[in-house]
């Protein structure tokens, strides 16, 4: 493969991670149901999330710092949705 496949296969890999947090979310949101939601799931990912930018930064990868970026941000929306629902 080479680095522009590599790069393209990465930034697919990183839009379907993202999206697939998108319903549940947005489930949420309207339902405003958080009981069967663990809180601390959505903190480890978050933690997880943070970590891949920080690695991101280190081995200068684009995709993997923007995906990261977008991941800490939908953990950090369902965290305070769960919070404020609680």
């Amino acid at each position: 493969m080479t680095a522009i496949e590599i790069e393209i296969l990465g930034i697919v890999a990183a839009c379907l991670v993202n999206v697939a947090s998108f319903p549940q979310i947005l489930k949420t949101a309207t339902t405003k149901q958080v009981r069967g939601l663990s809180l601390s799931f959505w903190i480890i990912l978050l933690t997880g999330a943070f970590l891949w930018i920080v690695y991101g930064i280190l081995i200068h990868g684009v995709a993997l710092i923007l995906s990261s970026v977008v991941s800490c941000g939908m953990c950090l929306t369902m965290i305070a949705l769960i919070l404020r629902y609680r």
